[in-house]
């Protein structure tokens, strides 16, 4: 991630943490998350001539989540990676309780810092549940199930946005033509992601077994709160899982 845009999106989760209003810290997060996003395609659509000088990353393999303290792999936490890094053309996968991440390091960056901030904001939430394990289990995955969805939201909103703007510009067709070339480049980035995985001949895992539905629901209203701030495994070799 950009040092400017990281100082950025820092300031905007300060703010966001110094209130207990969850209106105006959910505000406050889509706006960092529309931020890294909006930037991802500024970036991309630059004119043809300077694309040429400025080669696209090739993906990088490294360490998400060091598993540091678990043996076991922890379902949530690779859902969480999983909708994080979707949205971020990156992908995850495991390799023992670890989880690896694939994508360009530009895109990596983005993913560790906003996984580690969720991860805390969701472990500070659930030290407020008063249920079992399995009830606080079922609503950690509920409440990764709405932060995943408003991630992909924010992406497809910053684009069609992008596009309405390109076209209201007064600048032509040249615009909406950099528009679409910029997403084109971030989809072509995300398919060489695919490629790198598809490679390594992963297994697809099981989704993991909800069974508090209770609590998984009420995890899902209470992700509508969790302050984002996105645009968001390897040593098993081919025998590791795919986490999503």
């Amino acid at each position: 991630m950009d040092e400017k845009l990281l100082d950025k999106v820092k300031k905007l989760l300060r703010l966001a943490e110094r209130t207990n209003n969850e209106g105006e810290a959910a505000a406050a997060a889509g706006a960092a998350q529309r931020l890294i996003e909006r930037h991802r395609l500024d970036v991309a659509s630059l004119d043809l001539s300077e694309a040429r000088e400025a080669p696209a990353e090739a993906p990088e393999q490294a360490v998400l989540d060091g598993a540091e303290g678990r043996r076991n792999r922890c379902a949530w936490r690779g859902s969480l990676a999983s909708g994080v890094a979707r949205a971020n053309a990156c992908r995850v996968y495991w390799t023992g309780p670890r989880l690896q991440i694939v994508g360009a390091p530009s895109d990596t960056a983005t993913v560790r810092y906003l996984y580690a901030y969720l991860v805390r904001e969701i472990d500070r939430l659930a030290e407020t549940k008063s249920g079992g394990k399995a009830w606080v289990h079922a609503w950690r995955m509920g409440a990764v199930a709405t932060v995943s969805q408003r991630l992909r939201e924010a992406r497809e909103s910053v684009r069609r946005e992008a596009r309405a703007e390109a076209q209201a510009s007064g600048a032509g067709g040249a615009a909406i033509v950099r528009v679409n070339a910029g997403i084109a480049r971030i989809e072509r980035a995300e398919s060489a992601v695919e490629a790198v995985m598809a490679a390594m001949k992963l297994r697809k895992g099981k989704p993991a077994a909800v069974r508090a539905w209770g609590a998984y629901e009420q995890g899902r209203a209470d992700g509508a709160n969790i302050r984002i701030a996105a645009g968001a495994a390897l040593g098993a070799g081919a025998s590791g899982r795919i986490n999503g």
